[in-house]
């Protein structure tokens, strides 16, 4: 699912997936943020996302994860996260154990596992008077920051706990920083919580039965979509951006379905969240939504699911967002081109209900004092990326990520910075292709960084070549 906002920030932003420390996010975009990671947290991900609470010691040592096996502790936490490839970090890890207790909760940060410019930060929050965070599916931090003296960026998620009925709630950040983080003293903080819940109605809106016993709303008279941004296709534009631009106007319909106020409620009790119109424009299954951005209950997760193979889930294509009348719309459109194609499919959806708020700060400083297995490879040869030549200085390589540093050639006065997303691989023996997890990119009037970390740590024995665009570094076996 795309929503036209997000589409239109990836003109500019190298690495959509991190928070980037340079300037706070506004209102908007942390309440962006929000639904996407909402909709994120019920998908039936596989379990690469979920974690268990680690039992950690209470001082800060350098443990080699090998060790800390026998404990219960760390091992939990990171096999869930790594699996079996935790054996090529096993001396890479840290406990923490500090924290900051504010309003009754503490904010306490466990252990960390990282490379020279990539971590992974197991943190947890814990209420004092021993109540459950079993409700809260998902916990939005009013702010979150983490402070590395530099420029970087770094995703948070809350994980599964090993036992839901117990007072604590654990978070996995995952970050990397330009300038070296391993040894570094970092804060995080954090400011006011809120916890939701996430449920399936029961009683849910039978978006198939209510078309087929209203057959008008299945071909409506369709309005002109007055927000339809039209980007200008500049010949001169780098080849992505313009394919960017075009694909976001081919895709953002001309019509869409009128606004009729049906206000059948999305579930029992849900406030301001209700369907206002459902049916067919333009071929796709279009279907708008009243939310209430501020009350107790939103709409979190939405998409059909097959009817015969239940891991087909077919989600929305576009979200048109629009403000009217001071009430807030949502215009999500499907893929499915008409009655005998829906009949296929099971309307799903959850609610998003707002169950707790926590005001208070905490702020926990302490050491990154894992061991730095990185390896750095000098490299010193010339590459196109982009139309733009760059000196590729070295790459920096661990289990964890990989790291790639480059001089810029100095630009003409009408010369663009070349993209540099998409352009590096790792190539392993076997010829498969290192899945990257995130990637991120910083430049300045001289050099550039990329760095990429990888959804599972890699045997870095394995890896055969490095490719930089036209560029191909063979690694020493």
């Amino acid at each position: 699912m795309k929503k036209i906002d997000e589409l239109l920030d990836s003109f500019s932003l190298e690495n959509e997936d991190m928070v980037f420390q340079e300037e706070e996010m506004s209102r908007e975009e942390a309440k962006r943020i929000k639904k996407m990671t909402l909709q994120k947290l019920n998908r039936k991900k596989p379990a690469s996302r979920r974690f268990i609470l680690p039992l950690a010691a209470a001082m800060v040592m350098l443990l080699s994860f090998a060790a800390v096996f026998a404990q219960g502790g760390l091992s939990a936490a990171y096999h869930r996260l790594f699996g079996e490839n935790i054996r090529y970090v096993n001396d890479m890890g840290t406990e923490i154990q500090e924290s900051s207790t504010s309003n009754g909760i503490t904010l306490n940060v466990a252990n960390m596992v990282g490379d020279e410019n990539s971590f992974y930060i197991i943190f947890e929050l814990i209420k004092e008077d021993g109540t459950s965070f079993k409700k809260a599916d998902y916990i939005d931090f009013e702010h979150l920051n983490l402070d590395f003296g530099g420029s970087g960026g770094y995703t948070w998620y809350k994980i599964e706990d090993s036992d839901p009925d117990d007072n604590k709630a654990t978070f996995v950040l995952i970050g990397n920083t330009e300038k070296k983080a391993a040894g570094k003293k970092l804060a995080l903080t954090a400011e006011n919580f809120t916890e939701y819940s996430i449920e399936e109605p029961e009683n849910k809106f039978d978006l198939y039965g209510f078309l087929a016993e209203n057959t008008d709303y299945q071909d409506q008279e369709l309005i002109i979509n007055e927000n339809k941004p039209y980007i200008p296709v500049d010949e001169n534009m780098p080849e992505d951006e313009k394919q960017k631009a075009q694909h976001i106007n081919d895709i953002t319909p001309e019509k869409v379905l009128p606004f009729i106020g049906l206000n059948i409620p999305a579930a029992e009790g849900t406030g301001g969240v209700s369907i206002d119109n459902a049916g067919f424009a333009e071929k796709n299954l279009c279907l708008r939504i009243v939310r209430q951005e501020y009350g107790d209950s939103s709409l979190g997760n939405i998409y059909f699911e097959s009817k015969s193979n239940a891991d087909e889930k077919l989600y929305s294509s576009l979200v048109l967002t629009e403000r009217r009348g001071g009430t807030d719309y949502d215009y999500y459109i499907f893929e499915i081109k008409d009655m005998e194609e829906l009949k296929n499919y099971e309307f799903k959806y959850d609610m998003v209900n707002k169950t707790n708020t926590v005001n208070g700060h905490w702020e926990v400083q302490f050491r990154a004092n894992y061991k730095n297995t990185t390896v750095t490879v000098p490299v010193n040869r010339s590459v196109i990326l982009d139309g733009r030549k760059y000196t590729v200085d070295n790459i920096k390589i661990s289990p964890l990520s990989l790291t790639v540093k480059m001089y810029n050639s100095i630009l003409s006065g009408n010369e663009r910075g070349g993209r540099l997303n998409d352009s590096v691989e790792v190539i392993m023996e076997d010829g498969s292709k290192a899945e990257i997890s995130s990637m991120g990119t910083s430049t300045n009037p001289l050099t550039s960084t990329i760095n990429m970390i990888f959804l599972k740590p890699l045997d870095t024995t394995k890896i055969q070549k490095v490719k930089i665009g036209e560029m191909e570094i063979k690694m020493q076996q």
